[in-house]
């Protein structure tokens, strides 16, 4: 579902709207997998709820085409933003097309069905396909037509969003329109052949394992794809940015791009600035930008310049002004794993992704028990290491048994900030109650490979809220520190009345939130 162009989940657990970052690849896979009328169910659900009035209401149901098919045959859309009903081609897309529709900026979205074997040599010989690095089938951005009158996105079989303004009627199916489509785009447009680098699709590391490549886009056909601001945020990359930095800070900067970029468009931004560093390596690149996608949702941007350039307008990303560190010096975010550029990481990659989690290493695993009191089931989220299976606090005071809530104190919120304080999110209040007596007192230090392993063992973890609460925090700066410190389960619970917009600035004795003023305008936007 997506509100705002800005794809988003229903959370189960409080009855929010998260936004949904990362790929289908990500721990969030599930929500990408939902059928329609799966989603259309979890709508209405929420529909129902209580935080219905407080959400934006604007809500849609997006169609997510990565494999999306009906019957045998491939969905293949075309999605008209600049566009002339008058025109030959709209008439003659309209015709042929199964299903239309209407975007929510008020273009066309058409569909077809196609055959994908047939397709295959037919478009590839009109250049249709994407780049032989890119694990998309069709994925054309900003194609004019010969006659200047339509400009059109085709996509198919690609890792994409296609955000309905209307409801999908799945009584309307998909016929083969293979060789009809094919000769249409070939009369009406002149496309040139994508860059491909001279590999396929997949390309072979070490010891024949195949990995997937990122798309290769010159910067003009990077460009076309950009708002202003992302534009601007291009130039001060190439200007500021330089692509032969170690590891950490190439990590760093990635994380950035996918916060102002996306998972998509990013990872070819990406690329590009990769390229020209001393060590680069097209394995390395590819599977590092895979490893961002996985924990960028979780960190923030840093870089206050690019902060300053979206901040004006939301056209680019719609980040969470209260996750934005706006320090004058905001620290480089810690590396979770090593990534040299020099080196083959593939297969470290992949032993960090798939490889059983342990934990000092011993092995480490949650053990989730369901179980029904007076017809209500609950379940039960236990951490199982070193022959304990333990709650989540038990866990902590098992394994840091001389460290563990060392500093026994509590953030109370007195007169107007007590009322002040429940205007902000749960885990906002919950992040600042842990910074200010971290301000106040003494970390303990804690091993950055038992923050690692703890990270893993969350990661892996599927509707376990345990886990992704654990997770949130572990992604805090000295995440660990903090909760081993002064205890894993400091909360402020509360609802607020209203839904609050603010910004906030982390400064080095004080965090001050400040309350911003939005007009219908500005979130129409």
């Amino acid at each position: 579902m997506g509100s705002k162009k800005i794809p988003v989940y229903i959370d189960h657990y409080d009855d929010t709207i998260q936004d949904l970052y990362g790929s289908k690849s990500g721990d969030k896979r599930k929500y990408y997998e939902l059928s329609y009328e799966e989603a259309r169910t979890e709508y209405y659900r929420f529909w129902s709820s209580e935080n219905w009035e407080k959400s934006s209401k604007d809500l849609r149901i997006g169609l997510w085409l990565d494999n999306a098919m009906f019957g045998n045959l491939h969905i293949f859309v075309i999605d008209f933003d600049d566009f002339d009903e008058e025109s030959h081609f709209f008439k003659e897309a309209h015709r042929l097309a199964d299903k239309v529709t209407r975007s929510k900026s008020g273009g066309y979205h058409m569909f077809y069905g196609v055959d994908r074997k047939k397709a295959e040599p037919l478009f590839d010989s009109i250049n249709l396909l994407t780049s032989e690095n890119a694990a998309g089938f069709v994925c054309k951005y900003a194609a004019p037509s010969l006659d200047k009158a339509n400009k059109v996105d085709m996509f198919c079989d690609v890792g994409h969003f296609i955000y309905e303004w209307e409801p999908w009627d799945n009584t309307i199916g998909l016929t083969d329109k293979t060789q009809e489509l094919y000769q249409l785009i070939n009369e009406n447009f002149d496309l040139p052949r994508p860059m491909s680098g001279g590999k396929g699709k997949r390309a072979s590391g070490k010891g024949g394992k195949s990995y997937a490549m990122l798309e290769e886009l010159s910067e003009g056909e990077l460009l076309q794809q950009m708002s202003v601001e992302q534009r601007e945020v291009f130039a001060d990359l190439e200007r500021t940015k330089s692509p032969h930095w170690k590891q950490k800070a190439w990590i760093s900067v990635g994380i950035d791009i996918f916060h102002v970029f996306g998972a998509d468009l990013g990872g070819k931004v990406f690329l590009f600035w990769s390229k020209p560093g001393k060590t680069f390596q097209p394995q390395s690149c590819a599977n590092t930008w895979d490893y961002i996608c996985e924990i960028g949702p979780d960190k923030e941007l840093y870089d206050n310049h690019w902060v300053d350039i979206i901040r004006n307008t939301r056209n680019a990303l719609d980040i969470d002004e209260a996750e934005i560190k706006s320090a004058v010096q905001a620290p480089e975010p810690e590396a979770q794993v090593s990534l040299p550029l020099e080196d083959d990481t593939s297969a470290a990659l992949e032993e960090t992704t798939t490889a059983e989690p342990t934990f000092r290493d011993l092995p480490i695993a949650w053990e989730n028990v369901t179980t029904e009191e007076d017809g209500t089931q609950r379940t039960g989220h236990w951490i199982v290491w070193n022959g304990n299976r333990s709650k989540r606090e038990a866990f902590f005071k098992l394994a840091f048994p001389d460290q563990y809530n060392k500093v026994k104190k509590r953030v109370k919120f007195l007169e107007q900030a007590a009322d002040d304080v429940l205007r902000l999110t749960g885990g906002q209040r919950t992040k600042l109650m842990y910074e200010i007596l971290a301000w106040k007192y003494e970390l303990e230090e804690v091993s950055e490979q038992d923050s690692f392993d703890l990270i893993h063992l969350c990661q892996r973890e599927e509707d376990n809220k345990t886990a992704d609460d654990l997770l949130a925090r572990l992604y805090w700066p000295n995440g660990l520190a903090k909760l081993v410190t002064f205890g894993v389960g400091m909360k402020l619970d509360g609802a607020a009345q209203h839904t609050w917009c603010y910004s906030v600035d982390y400064q080095e004795n004080r965090a001050v939130f400040t309350g911003k003023a939005m007009t219908w305008e500005c979130w129409q936007k």
